[in-house]
């Protein structure tokens, strides 16, 4: 489980030197990051590529090495096959 905060600042305060994680998720009309580390967790969206905040979490992200996620699957159904069919 992760507890979400909904102060960026938290967040940034909470990670020390702690692994973390990111991801983005787009589509035609929003950005949605979301940032974990450890048990704590952030996320919100924006309307505009260009915004300060956006890009101050992605420079953070990105100058502690915060490891980017692309998707994220069960561990149960991590090594299974999925036929093309279902997917």
């Amino acid at each position: 489980m992760v507890d979400i905060v909904k102060d960026w600042k938290v967040l940034m305060a909470y990670a020390g030197y702690k692994q973390g994680f990111y991801q983005i998720i787009e589509d035609k009309n929003a950005i949605e990051i979301r940032v974990n580390v450890g048990k704590l967790g952030f996320k919100t969206e924006f309307e505009n590529k260009e915004d300060p905040l956006l890009n101050k979490i992605l420079d953070f992200c990105k100058s502690k090495r915060y490891i980017e996620v692309s998707n994220n699957i069960m561990d149960e159904y991590f090594f299974q096959h999925i036929p093309e069919a279902d997917k």
